[in-house]
């Protein structure tokens, strides 16, 4: 993932005003040659040749095309035994896949003879390999690098703790929820998840306990092919009215004494108020059988034939 030079990692970034609309073939061999490895984990020379020469309206066509062609390629056996190689010689871990990653994508942006789809389209790629190299080397460790579009002032989700395995999601503005109202709070997040994830997203736990606010569709599933903007459904349990106190008079006739509402809950700005859990999701194939009663052991028992509690 590192270039020839030992100091820098991914692409090395373009000087300024090296390059305008037109690169010579000098030039992109010089680019190749000081970037050479980077290039080559995203389809070396030639790639970067045709992003050239393709107009905008063609590339945005060809491009799921490319991506597709790309995830195939880097599933094929002997791409994945190249990449483990790679990884085990330059001891990629989690931490240099992260590094390498951020590292690539600033020197993407500063490259001044691309547009900003193509550009785009360089990072995606690059984090694919990413996460194949996570992959082949541990599975349990990877890093998973997903596209993430964040309206104005809104922050990423963040781990709190290194070992934590929620990211909590924080509001983007001041909401406040009634007794017994549910209202879905858009969190300006859109994500573009890898193909074989998903993310759920769950409730925190010190909300729950301290507080009547519930996600209501525990856990909430964000599917891969989901591009717009994520949301979370938040529901105050709290009745609308707790207790009555009344008595009749002596017609018979009802008098309310009090009325005790139920409690409304204010989320603040920037307050934590969900998380979100990547999950991976293999594909499930039903094959159909006689009888699944000869497959395994039947423990037998229906709903509750284990007992409550």
């Amino acid at each position: 993932m590192t270039t020839n030079n030992e100091e820098n990692k991914g692409l090395t970034i373009v000087e300024e005003d090296a390059f305008e609309n037109e690169i010579t073939d000098e030039e992109l061999e010089q680019f190749y040659e000081n970037n050479k490895d980077a290039i080559d984990l995203i389809g070396g020379l030639d790639m970067f040749e045709s992003l050239l020469q393709v107009d905008e309206e063609s590339f945005q066509t060809l491009k799921p095309q490319m991506i597709n062609l790309f995830v195939a390629a880097l599933n094929e056996p002997e791409t994945k035994q190249e990449l483990q190689a790679l990884a085990l010689a330059q001891n990629y871990t989690a931490q240099t896949a992260k590094e390498d990653f951020a590292t690539a994508t600033i020197a993407i942006d500063e490259i001044n003879f691309l547009s900003v789809s193509k550009k785009d389209f360089l990072k995606e790629l690059y984090g694919i390999v990413c996460n194949k190299l996570q992959e082949v080397i541990n599975n349990n460790n990877q890093i998973i690098h997903i596209p993430c579009q964040l309206d104005e002032g809104v922050q990423l989700p963040v781990y709190a703790h290194e070992t934590d395995a929620g990211l909590d999601i924080y509001a983007r503005e001041e909401i406040t929820i009634a007794p017994g109202e549910t209202k879905i709070i858009g969190t300006g997040i859109r994500t573009a998840i890898p193909e074989g994830y998903a993310i759920l997203i769950q409730p925190r736990s010190g909300q729950s306990v301290k507080t009547k606010l519930r996600i209501a569709n525990t856990p909430g599933l964000i599917d891969s092919g989901y591009r717009d903007e994520i949301g979370v459904i938040i529901e105050n349990i709290e009745p609308p009215f707790k207790d009555i106190d009344y008595n009749f008079d002596d017609n018979g006739e009802i008098h309310i004494n009090s009325i005790l509402h139920g409690e409304a809950y204010t989320i603040a700005e920037g307050q934590r108020f969900a998380q979100m859990r990547l999950v991976q999701v293999p594909k499930a194939e039903f094959v159909q059988v006689e009888s699944v009663g000869e497959i395994g052991e039947d423990r037998g028992g229906g709903f509750g034939s284990t007992g409550i509690g």
